[in-house]
């Protein structure tokens, strides 16, 4: 006869398992499902997500990461809480199977936890004075440093419209059609000067491409061939008899007396011929 467990006692809960620390007051039931019926297994990130989050390193952004991640659930405490430690890898997850049992009441609570153990690791926030770092190089197309720009003035909590217009003319290159633009007729905010750069940005295009063109139409006219071709020709007239040579490449021949002789031997029958120089007074 096959014997039954014993059971705890009504009303007292039993110990889990030393194997199974569970961290949360309020834990779910294993047949517990999100309400659009998605079981939490389902909703793992993948590797490179969560190698993503650990490097990025800033507790905030990995905070920031999740919840859009589970915007549909937000609502749901509880499901915020079990789904969390998915998104953890390496010595951030040995922090969290170490956290004592039933230490964690809320989704609140978990977050200042984590905030709290990684404040370290918490970057510090851009402000309107990195905007002035950012200077256009010697070279650099308006595209690239446009982008540069955005991304940087993304990174600001609270940027001005106007300092940021001022602070991108600053950096610009003086002088530029785009700069003098913005000189004569400055923009209200950075949407509308992201409009008018892409006008520019055309213009600086169509140059490159005409400057690019012309570059290949020199190389295909190829004048060194030319004059390698002389060249040969002329070669080829050196070894031919007379009587081969065009007429106009042999009067052009005849007009040269073909040198036989040293120079030094020129100079000794000829040094008399020579008058020296009055000396300089």
């Amino acid at each position: 006869m096959a014997q039954i467990a014993p059971q705890p006692p009504p009303g007292d809960a039993a110990a889990p398992p030393p194997d199974h620390n569970v961290p949360f007051v309020n834990e779910p039931q294993a047949n517990e499902v999100r309400p659009n019926e998605v079981q939490p297994n389902e909703v793992q990130q993948d590797h490179r997500t969560r190698t993503e989050l650990v490097a990025s390193g800033d507790p905030s952004y990995h905070l920031d990461h999740y919840s859009q991640k589970m915007a549909l659930d937000n609502h749901n405490d509880t499901f915020m809480c079990k789904v969390f430690p998915t998104s953890l890898t390496g010595a951030t997850l040995e922090w969290f199977k170490n956290r004592p049992h039933k230490s964690i009441p809320n989704y609140k609570t978990l977050c200042d936890m984590f905030l709290a153990q990684y404040c370290g690791n918490k970057k510090q926030k851009k402000t309107i004075a990195s905007l002035f770092t950012i200077r256009q190089k010697r070279g650099e197309l308006l595209q690239d440093f446009l982008s540069r720009f955005n991304m940087e003035a993304s990174k600001i909590a609270e940027c001005h419209p106007k300092t940021a217009i001022e602070t991108f003319k600053i950096g610009m290159i003086q002088g530029t059609k785009f700069h003098t633009s913005l000189v004569k007729y400055s923009s209200p905010d950075m949407q509308t000067l992201n409009a008018r750069a892409q006008i520019y940005i055309r213009l600086e295009k169509d140059v490159a491409h005409r400057a690019q063109h012309a570059t290949l139409v020199a190389v295909e006219n190829k004048p060194w061939e030319k004059t390698s071709s002389s060249k040969s020709q002329r070669s080829q007239y050196a070894s031919a008899p007379v009587a081969q040579i065009p007429e106009k490449r042999q009067r052009t021949e005849e007009r040269f007396t073909p040198l036989r002789t040293t120079l030094t031997r020129l100079f000794q029958e000829n040094k008399t011929r020579f008058t020296a120089p009055q000396p300089m007074r």
